[in-house]
């Protein structure tokens, strides 16, 4: 079954304030990581900017038309992904109209930045009540403080969380989650079409299927 998924990038947060400026400059990757670990902060919460970001997003009319479709949000366990989804699909979120489940497989790229490190699962509930986070171990058993998680262990995070999608009942989704993640999905799944860089608190729609070799494949659809 062909799924529409509504890819959201997280708002500006406390750890990409200066990192993300340099790489719209063109630094190198090392560059943009190097200027994340000057500004690293644990599990980095949205600054004001990106909350701002996150509410501006959630009053177009773009957003507003797609969001009023959502049968699901689904979104990683990081803060920064939690507040946006909340903010930007308020009206989803209110009064609990729509499940709202979070998967560990949608973190960032993980290790030596503690911006990826996530939050015990209990204090994550207790502060984002309605979000189901039962698929959650109690700690983070992902994050590792002297190496960066390598390409092949995210990708099959990501391998991961799309067969996940592609097995729920829910054909129109939305999919809260991170730049650096984003980035290795469209390199790595098949896309017809380019699929550009995703910049802070921004929301492409794509047509989400399994081709008979087992492929995901994805299409951005124009607004």
């Amino acid at each position: 079954m062909t799924k529409t998924l509504h890819f959201l990038r997280h708002g500006q947060a406390l750890h990409n304030i200066n990192a993300e400026p340099l790489r719209a400059a063109g630094c190198t990757f090392q560059q943009f990581l190097d200027q994340m670990k000057v500004d690293d902060a644990f599990d980095a919460e949205l600054t004001d900017d990106g909350i701002r970001q996150a509410k501006v997003a959630g009053a177009t009319e773009i957003v507003r038309a797609r969001g009023a479709n959502i049968e699901l949000i689904v979104s990683s366990p990081l803060t920064r992904c939690l507040h946006t989804g909340a903010l930007v699909f308020a009206d989803q979120v209110k009064d609990d109209k729509i499940p709202k489940l979070v998967c560990d497989d949608l973190r960032e790229i993980s290790g030596w930045l503690v911006n990826a490190k996530r939050r015990r699962r209990s204090e994550l509930e207790a502060k984002w009540t309605g979000w189901d986070f039962k698929s959650l171990t109690e700690e983070d058993e992902l994050w590792e403080e002297d190496r960066l998680e390598d390409d092949e262990s995210v990708v099959a995070r990501i391998n991961s969380a799309l067969k996940m999608i592609s097995e729920l009942p829910q054909s129109n989704i939305a999919v809260v989650a991170h730049g650096g993640l984003f980035r290795k999905m469209t390199e790595s799944v098949v896309t017809k079409g380019e699929i550009s860089r995703f910049n802070n608190c921004e929301l492409k729609t794509c047509t989400f299927d399994v081709d008979a070799f087992g492929n995901f494949v994805l299409e951005e659809i124009e607004c």
